[in-house]
Order: C-alpha cells, then sequence, then structure tokens
C-alpha cells in the first residue's frame, strides 16, 4: 500500500500545520522522494509556485496515449511518446531471479543504500527502480547499464555525467507502489510523476497548505467525484515540474506554465501520472 501523503510529508520533515490560516501563504509544493544524493528526512516547508496565470487544463491527449497499459514483471514497455519526450514504465515486484540479474548493474552506492531500507519489499523495489533506469539510460547511450555515471545537483536532481557518451539526454523517475516510470528527452529537462488512484484523507489539507490560491479555488469547486482525481492531477504536475526544476522540497522557485509541455498518461490502469518538458 503506499504511503499516506500525510505521512509522506511528515516524514520529509514538515513541522508547520495543515491549516488554512493567514499564517501559511497558499503555495504548492512539489515533492521528490526518487534518488536523492542524501537519504533521510530533509526539513521542508510551504512555498509558492508563482505563475503568471491561473494554470490551465491541459490540452487533448495525443493520439499515442495509451490508456491500457498491461506490465509484466521485469519488461519496460513504452507509455507515451511524443517528439522527443519517452516515457517508460514498468512494475517493481518482479521475481526474486529477476532483481538478482537487475541488481548486477548497481554501483557499490546503489548496494549500499538498498541494504539500509529495513522492509525487504523497499529493498527490492529500489534495486528494481534503479536498475531498470541504468537499463534504459544504457540503451539510449549504446553502453553497459553498470558503465552508466550519474551526478547529483546541489539538492539531488540526477543527471548524467559529464564523462558520459550523450550529455544532451535529460530524464526523471517516480514511483508509486509496485509500479515505476523513465521519462526521457532528447530536447529540454523533463519531469515526471505518478500516484495510484487511492483515496487521500488528507486531500482538502494538503491543497490548502501547497495549492496556489487559484489552484485551490478551482479544486474546492469540484464535485465529490471528481475531487480525487482533481486534486492528483494538480498534485503531479506540481512533484513534475518541482523535479524538472530540480528545486528539492521546501525550496522557493517561480515558473511559468507556458515554458512547459504538460503530458497526461496512464502508466497501469488506476494510475495518474504527469510529465513535463521544458518548451
Amino acid at each position: 500500500m503506499a504511503m499516506p501523503f500525510i505521512e509522506r510529508i511528515a516524514l520529509a520533515g514538515m513541522s508547520a500545520p495543515i491549516d488554512r490560516n493567514p499564517h501559511i501563504t497558499p503555495g504548492a509544493l512539489g515533492a521528490s522522494w526518487n534518488f536523492h544524493a542524501v537519504s533521510g528526512p530533509r526539513s521542508i516547508r510551504p512555498v509558492r509556485f508563482s505563475v503568471s496565470q491561473p494554470l490551465a487544463e491541459t490540452a487533448p491527449l495525443p493520439p499515442n496515449f495509451l490508456d491500457k497499459v498491461e506490465l509484466s514483471p521485469g519488461i519496460i514497455m513504452p507509455v507515451l511518446e511524443n517528439d522527443g519526450l519517452e516515457v517508460l514504465a514498468f512494475r517493481l515486484d518482479a521475481e526474486q531471479n529477476v532483481i538478482r540479474k537487475i541488481c548486477v548493474c548497481l554501483n557499490g552506492e546503489e548496494r549500499r543504500r538498498a541494504e539500509e531500507l529495513r522492509l525487504e519489499r523497499d529493498r527490492r523495489r529500489f534495486v528494481a527502480t534503479r536498475g531498470q533506469l541504468r537499463r534504459v539510460l544504457a540503451s539510449k547511450l549504446g553502453i553497459s547499464p553498470s558503465e552508466v555515471e550519474l551526478e547529483y545537483g546541489r539538492l539531488g536532481k540526477p543527471h548524467l555525467s559529464r564523462r558520459m557518451p550523450s550529455r544532451d539526454l535529460h530524464f526523471s523517475v517516480s514511483r508509486s507502489g509496485d509500479v515505476a516510470v523513465v521519462a526521457l528527452s532528447t530536447r529540454q529537462e523533463v519531469g515526471v510523476d505518478i500516484e495510484a488512484v487511492l483515496p487521500v484523507p488528507e486531500a482538502d489539507e494538503i491543497a490548502a497548505l501547497c495549492f496556489s490560491a487559484c489552484e485551490y479555488g478551482s479544486y474546492i469547486a469540484l464535485g465529490a467525484r471528481d475531487r480525487l482525481e482533481g486534486f492528483l492531477r494538480r498534485w503531479t504536475l506540481l512533484e513534475a515540474v518541482s523535479k524538472a526544476l530540480g528545486c528539492g522540497l521546501g525550496q522557493p522557485l517561480s515558473w511559468d506554465e507556458r515554458d512547459w509541455a504538460v503530458r497526461r498518461f496512464v502508466p497501469k490502469p488506476g494510475h495518474i501520472g504527469t510529465v513535463v518538458v521544458r518548451n
């Protein structure tokens, strides 16, 4: 079961109360817990995503959008392709022999990080995610997965090492439960986020804390049947933009929606995904 949103925020170190009061400026918090260089709790605070105009709903999905994807353990499948953008999805709960094969390409630091995870399921999913990322990048670079070298920005954003054959390949990773996705762009910075469509009891409180005033207003105007999907659409967008900008949790940032191409996709039935690429 996916960790509740409120626990994920608490684990990141948020100390501010989640209530709508004049001391908390409505903002938007893009969160990324994937592939940070430094592990452990991180201190964050509510921050504002400054936009020049209210966020518009995404344009109609491209013709190659796939609304049904049957994922098999250990198999990487495309779920979206569009003008230099590619999103690949894979399941993480593969058989142990598949995980062992994937683990071979990890480096010592990645193995150490896996061993530090308390639950066996989390260790397996970390190995699968990192190993499949290496496989995807290696196939694009024409090298073996074990030769892929990653570097990290000041706030943990991963990117290809300067020693890699192609530095114009941008990528982003997201995981929800037993599903992970890798977004690749040959044009500009890319960010991706996926979430399982499961009840989020704290959605209204999180929206009050994390959404801009305009976004919060449009969210609470939704009917009860549309509220969960509306929350997840906005949340995945904010996370995807945060990852693309590499700002990390709790870092003030300003962005203009006109600078980004936004695409929605379904990594697996019962999930919502958003990927953004800088125009």
